[in-house]
């Protein structure tokens, strides 16, 4: 071969090599930017999985609180309850290609905690997400109040010698009088705490876990808290007319007076009111006699609830009793307990200690709600007593008076030095008869317990 037909070959060849690099190299990129823009598309359309799984979360939500009496199980579509079939999904309309299904299922507890869980899919690829949600109950926490202003006596204070372990809330404003103690969350609806002398170092109360200030309003109390009291004591319990006082007995019967029943002392067993609810009602509907004396020993769950007032004229404590007062001034409190006795006292109005009656040191276990009132001491001011234990949960509409204080001291003048104790029971149990939160609108208020991708 000629020395230029060699070169032409060797050009030949060299043009081939590189033609195939070129082609080899664009093949490379091209796969590489398709698996790029598949790995992005994937992930797009992962996102857009999540969030579709989200609204299956949001849309069984909003209708489980729609629910007047919320089913065991409820499904979207409804049909895949009956079969949990991949062909049963709830698509999102307008030509969009995703679709969620959804199961929500109770635990079957008094205090029901739903799970949902949503299947969000987009394009062939999935999120599932899961929610949790508790109904909430009106003794959730150590102490509920609306307003801490007294309609007959201005602000009340919390001074110093009280103690409250567990979580207080209020929509309207602390007033803080010297060093109170606050174990537990601490929330309040106002923007700044109303202090007596200014702030510190007069008044330097203890948030042991928190403030929160400027908090949204909950929902408080709505009129059929006493309505469905009334509705349970028919099917099941007991309902007493006019004024009545009830005795708790440690064998779980009830001793009552009642003159429209012409009952004296009467001895009435736990058989008798089998549902565990008691209500006082009205003579009629324009008579407020319906008002109730208790005190005693609690032995199972009761209920007692007035349409009137409510006056506690000694100890009220449970049989299997979780509060050691030997010490008042440093009660032990034993929340691991294995009491399953439960007291719960409702009042239209007020919850009224009798300082007259009641002894010098005294405990108070129960679930205390004073729907349109307070609870308080009567005549608080005229001699001073002790430590006053409450042990469950205190839901008042405003703060009422419990004892006067030395504004300089904090000696106690009058009535009780307040020490409140939550039972964490009331996290899960709760007395009987007692309805579920709503709000404004009629919804049942529930609490989230948790939520993660599955």
């Amino acid at each position: 071969m000629s020395p230029q037909l060699k070169n032409k070959g060797f050009a030949l060849a060299f043009s081939l090599i590189f033609f195939f690099l070129i082609i080899s190299f664009v093949g490379v990129y091209v796969l590489a930017t398709s698996n790029g823009l598949t790995t992005a598309s994937r992930a797009a359309d992962l996102k857009r999985a999540y969030y579709i799984a989200d609204a299956g979360i949001a849309d069984a939500f909003i209708q489980l609180r729609s629910y007047a009496s919320a089913p065991a199980k409820f499904c979207i579509p409804a049909a895949y309850c009956n079969d949990n079939a991949s062909s049963f999904s709830y698509a999102l309309g307008n030509g969009k290609a995703g679709s969620y299904q959804v199961s929500a299922s109770s635990d079957g507890a008094p205090w029901a905690t739903y799970t949902i869980i949503s299947k969000g899919t987009y394009n062939k690829v999935s999120k599932i997400l899961q929610l949790s949600v508790q109904q909430t109950s009106i003794a959730s926490l150590a102490y509920l109040s609306a307003t801490e202003v007294n309609p007959q006596w201005g602000n009340l204070w919390w001074t110093t010698g009280m103690t409250t372990v567990g979580p207080v809330r209020t929509n309207g404003t602390l007033n803080i009088l010297g060093n109170p103690i606050f174990d537990g969350t601490t929330i309040q609806g106002g923007n700044a705490i109303n202090y007596f002398n200014g702030g510190p170092p007069k008044d330097n109360p203890s948030f042991v876990d928190g403030l929160t200030l400027s908090a949204a309003s909950i929902p408080f109390l709505t009129s059929n808290f006493l309505t469905s009291m009334a509705a349970t004591a028919s099917a099941g319990g007991l309902v007493l007319t006019g004024a009545s006082t009830v005795i708790l007995n440690k064998d779980g019967s009830i001793n009552v007076t009642n003159s429209a029943r012409g009952w004296n002392n009467k001895n009435v067993t736990a058989s008798s009111f089998p549902n565990g609810v008691i209500y006082v009602q009205n003579t009629n509907g324009s008579s407020n006699d319906g008002d109730v004396t208790v005190q005693g020993t609690v032995k199972g769950q009761i209920t007692l609830a007035s349409a009137h007032q409510m006056y506690i004229s000694g100890n009220l404590m449970y049989n299997t009793d979780p509060v050691n007062m030997s010490n008042p001034k440093n009660p032990i409190i034993n929340n691991s307990s294995s009491s399953t006795d439960l007291l719960g006292l409702v009042s239209q109005n007020d919850i009224t200690v009798l300082a007259n009656s009641a002894p010098s040191n005294i405990e108070l276990d129960a679930v205390l709600v004073a729907l349109n009132g307070a609870f308080q001491v009567d005549q608080w001011w005229l001699q001073g007593k002790g430590n006053m234990i409450q042990f469950g949960s205190l839901v008042n509409n405003y703060c009422g008076p419990t004892g006067e204080f030395d504004p300089g001291t904090g000696t106690l003048y009058g009535g009780y030095n307040q020490l409140q104790y939550y039972d964490t029971r009331l996290q899960t149990k709760i007395p009987p008869g007692f309805p579920k939160v709503q709000d404004s609108t009629g919804r049942t208020v529930y609490i989230k317990v948790s939520f993660h991708e599955v």
